[in-house]
């Protein structure tokens, strides 16, 4: 009898082995199922946008928003000619603030900082002409096309919402961008632009022709002396744009 106790004790510790070494796969397993890069990420928020062919369709946009600052009401219209061109114009207290990227060269005239007539844009600005020619409501969707390098900060929380961190590395400097792990839609960014410190949220995701993009934003910017908030009133996709308008005055 007691040739059997070393031979028992042998199969209970195989079997204690074995019991252990499969908790650990289970355990391991949702782990790696789990675990995604920024690439998957950015090809799921591709397609909770409307998917990569529907983006690709999209040549020119136009979009006309109502803003509002410290109490004041704003209007704006952008139009682009995307990878091209684009032009903003934003009315407030009775001026204009016009702002165009057309290709190598931009231009801006503002008269809030006392201009009334087209200065160039200067060389630091336009470090950010490519990106400023697509439509900012949705920058991710053109990351992997433009080749910026991309990375998984990691998961956190952003505005109470389980979001991923992804870091962007563009000409003009480094943006984060936050990512709802649950729908895949962008919550926000923030970064460094040619004026400084940068941040943006967005909200209120609406549909327009297969695509969809928040109708609501508040950023964060340093040539504003306060929080801008903007509510999107009318989205043309594909409609025709004179590029005249481009053209500086």
């Amino acid at each position: 009898m007691t040739d059997f106790v070393p031979l028992i004790r042998l199969q209970l510790t195989l079997f204690m082995k074995k019991q252990l070494i499969t908790l650990i796969a289970l355990v391991a397993i949702p782990a790696l199922s789990f675990a995604q890069t920024a690439d998957e990420i950015i090809s799921k928020h591709v397609a909770a946008l409307g998917g990569a062919d529907k983006i690709a369709a999209v040549k020119t946009m136009s979009i006309e928003q109502n803003m509002s600052i410290m109490g004041n009401d704003l209007t704006a219209k952008s139009v682009y000619v995307v990878g091209k061109s684009m032009r903003s114009d934003v009315s407030v207290m009775g001026s204009e603030i016009t702002t165009v990227f057309n290709g190598d060269k931009g231009w801006m005239i503002n008269p809030m900082q006392g201009g009334t007539t087209p200065t160039d844009m200067p060389a630091e600005a336009m470090k950010a002409a490519k990106t400023s020619t697509q439509p900012q409501m949705m920058p991710l969707a053109y990351v992997k096309a433009d080749g910026y390098p991309v990375s998984l900060v990691g998961k956190e929380q952003f505005n109470g919402k389980d979001a991923f961190n992804l870091k962007v590395d563009r000409p003009e400097g480094a943006f984060n961008y936050f990512v709802d792990a649950d729908n895949y839609q962008l919550l926000g960014m923030k970064g460094n632009s040619p004026q400084g410190e940068i941040s943006a949220t967005f909200s209120d995701y609406q549909t327009v022709e297969g695509l969809t993009i928040p109708y609501g934003s508040e950023i964060n910017s340093p040539m504003a002396p306060a929080p801008i908030t903007g509510k999107i009133t009318k989205v043309t996709i594909n409609g025709s744009v004179d590029e005249k308008i481009f053209a500086k005055p």
